[in-house]
């Protein structure tokens, strides 16, 4: 058995992000928005995982027997600018984004309501109750939180705006707090004119964008030591491809089936999943090998250590997913979502590996993409501009963009008007 959990572990790091643990439905959704919109299939199946595990929020754990866990998932799709990160997140949150649309309109009704009543009828101040945050400061989550139990999601389309913030003297202790918000700690918010707000059970997921050349500041300011670049899982795909007009949409049967099942997520019941004996023997044989596997490297050994953590994580949400479709939720987790689990962490271990490799390097080509390094290649060591323009017209490089690219001065030394040499 674990020879062929091993196979399939090598099938998904070739292939991709492994679709099939989505229910089928879902898999031609994202097939579908693939054909359609090109929605690169790795962005749009990470931004449906992310909107699955806020909507089970709280409502769900499961005990594996030592210990719990709870849906949160922090998760960063890595893409030049221009690759398509935007929409697919967009795409896969309007479920959310509609239940907090719903929300703020009870929210202004109610709080009309309120603002009439000038006799102290005894009437609370609403609150607005909703699930997605994109600018927010500790005390706004907390606020949130307390209005809404389940759980919230942080989305940002780029992820280092909201971390770089953390570095600024007034905020320093925020990496500390998310440290203990990955595992739905505690949060206490103590503020200086308001009394302060204690969540005893918080539940945050995260989910946004990041550039390749971001990743080297992402893991500055001792976020590789203390763990805090480990509890992202990342998408990085291995070759996106330019995003074509189709004139196509998603069809609506499809867009109404995704909403319905997000929906039923949304409703689910306060559930513990159990693991049975099967479920943990599969677990076992997986954790075991890997972890005598990167025991030895003190890189590999600490991304084995935070898959460790999110592989029960992902069979709970995978499991809840399943469950979902037709809205018969249980507390049994099928061996199949435990398999889907460890296929899942391997992909993600893959696309780990890949960040940890460029925030190593010191190679100066990496910041380049791939048609800009073939570009460079083919380029002689000294030549003319006018005499490489039909290589860029090979390449599909416009002439405003090999221009800007000559002036990348790590790469090019013009020697006279019109010609340069290359200094790598």
């Amino acid at each position: 058995m674990l020879d062929d959990i091993i196979d399939k572990e090598m099938a998904t790091v070739q292939n991709g992000f492994p679709l099939e643990i989505f229910p089928l439905v879902i898999q031609n959704l994202i097939n579908n928005a693939f054909e359609t919109k090109c929605f690169n299939r790795d962005y749009f199946s990470t931004a449906i995982l992310s909107t699955c595990a806020t909507s089970i929020g709280n409502a769900v754990s499961l005990f594996n027997g030592t210990y719990s866990v709870k849906p949160i998932l922090w998760l960063a799709i890595v893409g030049d600018r221009g690759t398509g990160k935007t929409h697919p997140l967009d795409y896969a949150k309007k479920p959310l984004s509609l239940k907090d649309d719903e929300a703020y309109n009870t929210y202004e009704q109610e709080l009309k309501a309120y603002d009439e009543q000038n006799d102290n009828s005894g009437l609370k101040k609403p609150k607005y109750n909703h699930t997605i945050l994109n600018d927010f400061t500790p005390e706004i989550i907390a606020q949130t939180l307390k209005y809404n139990d389940k759980g919230i999601l942080i989305l940002k389309d780029e992820l280092m705006g909201w971390i770089n913030s953390f570095d600024s003297s007034k905020r320093g202790g925020e990496q500390q707090m998310y440290l203990e918000l990955f595992n739905g700690n505690v949060l206490t918010v103590d503020r200086v004119t308001k009394d302060p707000i204690r969540i005893n059970a918080s539940n945050v997921n995260i989910l946004g964008g990041m550039q390749p050349q971001k990743l080297k500041e992402f893991a500055s300011n001792h976020r590789v030591e203390d763990g805090f670049i480990d509890r992202f899982l990342f998408t990085l795909p291995s070759s996106l491809k330019p995003i074509l007009f189709t004139g196509k949409t998603i069809p609506e049967d499809l867009e109404n089936d995704y909403i319905k099942w997000i929906n039923n997520l949304l409703e689910v019941p306060e559930l513990t999943i159990t693991v049975n004996e099967e479920c943990h023997l599969i677990h076992a044989k997986w954790q075991h090998h890997k972890a005598k596997v990167y025991f030895n490297d003190a890189l590999e050994n600490a991304i084995q250590k935070k898959l460790e953590t999110y592989v029960w994580r992902l069979a709970l949400v995978i499991e809840i997913m399943n469950q979902g479709v037709d809205r018969c939720f249980n507390d049994d987790l099928q061996p199949s979502s435990i398999k889907k689990a460890i296929n899942l962490v391997e992909y993600f271990r893959e696309n780990a590996f890949k960040v940890h490799d460029k925030i190593l390097s010191k190679n100066p080509f990496d910041s380049l993409t791939a048609i800009q390094l073939d570009f460079y290649n083919r380029l002689p060591q000294e030549f003319k501009r006018s005499e490489v323009l039909s290589i860029a017209k090979e390449l599909d490089i416009s002439i405003r963009t090999v221009d800007r690219f000559f002036h990348y001065d790590y790469l090019f030394k013009k020697i006279k008007n019109g010609v340069y040499r290359k200094k790598l």
